[in-house]
């Protein structure tokens, strides 16, 4: 039910950043559905590659509140891994799909950095929309704070977008923006799903984004696989 994000895991070298890695959200919510998740974003720095890692588990508790718990992860190519932080996030869907003219939702999300005074609570809501045939957008606004002794406290924005073509279930290319305090970026991505049985399935995202401005690195990737049951 996401796009992972690429552009904000910038955020996550210098503490918690759950949010950078969970990409755009869409606001639904499967009643009593499962989820594990393991993703990978790789960003270009310059003298080599920083692959930044997370995996989660969730639940949805009824048909419009879910939760999720994540273990963030980095580790420099070649160089040994270690824990960076924690992230637990609560969804609501406000709105059923199809209800109006569009899909709101709205998410919570709590994040601590593993060995350092580094916090964030972050709220945002959850839009989306068919536009015509086979298309449809989907965009996140959040508004963020930092806070604790290795940071400034201070509040910050973030927006996320996504454009996707619903060509079938197994593929579904779209184009997503992540714009940030810090990173600027925009690419292609795909998506799909793949179902094993009846309430269970494999979804599977990619991407690769260009920086669109002078301080985002001009290239990164990422991909995920997500088990539904």
């Amino acid at each position: 039910m996401r796009s992972p994000c690429i552009v904000l895991s910038a955020c996550l070298v210098a503490g918690p950043a759950a949010a950078a890695t969970s990409g755009v959200y869409h606001p639904y919510v499967n009643a009593h559905e499962s989820e594990l998740e393991y993703g990978v974003t790789w960003r270009d720095i310059g003298d080599g590659a920083l692959a930044l890692q997370r995996a989660s588990v969730g639940h949805a508790w009824t048909d419009d509140v879910s939760t999720e718990l994540y273990l963030l992860s980095e580790f420099a190519t070649h160089d040994r891994q270690r824990v960076r932080g924690y992230e637990l996030e609560v969804r609501w869907q406000l709105t059923e799909q199809g209800e109006y003219a569009s899909d709101w939702g709205l998410l919570v999300e709590l994040e601590t950095a593993a060995g350092l005074d580094r916090n964030e609570a972050s709220t945002g809501i959850l839009w989306e929309k068919e536009l015509g045939h086979r298309w449809v957008a989907a965009a996140n606004a959040l508004l963020e704070y930092e806070f604790g002794g290795d940071v400034d406290n201070e509040f910050e924005t973030a927006f996320r977008g996504q454009l996707r073509y619903l060509q079938r279930p197994a593929f579904e290319p779209a184009i997503e923006i992540y714009l940030d305090d810090t990173d600027y970026a925009l690419g292609p991505a795909l998506l799909g799903a793949h179902r094993l049985a009846a309430g269970r399935q494999l979804r599977w995202e990619a991407g690769l984004y260009f920086g669109i401005d002078a301080a985002t690195p001009s290239l990164s990737a990422r991909t995920s696989i997500e088990f539904e049951f």
